[in-house]
């Protein structure tokens, strides 16, 4: 893979993760403090960003910078329990407050439901 399509595809994570939270490339840009014309240009893999600017970018989509160049964990079986949690963090962070708030809480009701399956499968 050459340079030029790692970071077209650098720009393609950017893209997908600014849509996601539904922001703009002039709201990305603010976040960053970059113009929003250079946010688009790397983003379609025309300019290549520094390190340095990558990091404003990550901390303004609140995601860590490992994400953007590396792409998300993949959960599998053969995944560490600590990778599952990486990811499920990532999940959270890109989501407002409000829908953190209702996944969290989900997962507990879920937790709780597996819990008491598990206690009445060994009381029987």
């Amino acid at each position: 893979m050459s340079t030029d399509e790692i970071f077209k595809d650098i720009g393609k994570k950017i893209r997908q993760i600014r849509q996601k939270q539904n922001l703009t490339q002039e709201e990305l840009g603010e976040k960053a403090n970059l113009h929003y014309s250079y946010i688009g240009q790397m983003e379609r893999g025309d300019k290549i960003p520094s390190l340095k600017t990558l990091n404003k970018i990550a901390k303004a989509l609140n995601v860590g910078l490992d994400y953007i160049l590396e792409g998300p964990i993949k959960y599998s079986a053969e995944s560490s329990a600590e990778e599952a949690i990486n990811e499920f963090m990532h999940l959270l962070r890109t989501r407002p407050a409000r829908q953190t708030e209702m996944l969290i809480s989900i997962c507990r009701n879920i937790i709780d439901e597996l819990d008491a399956c598990e206690k009445e499968e060994r009381e029987k």
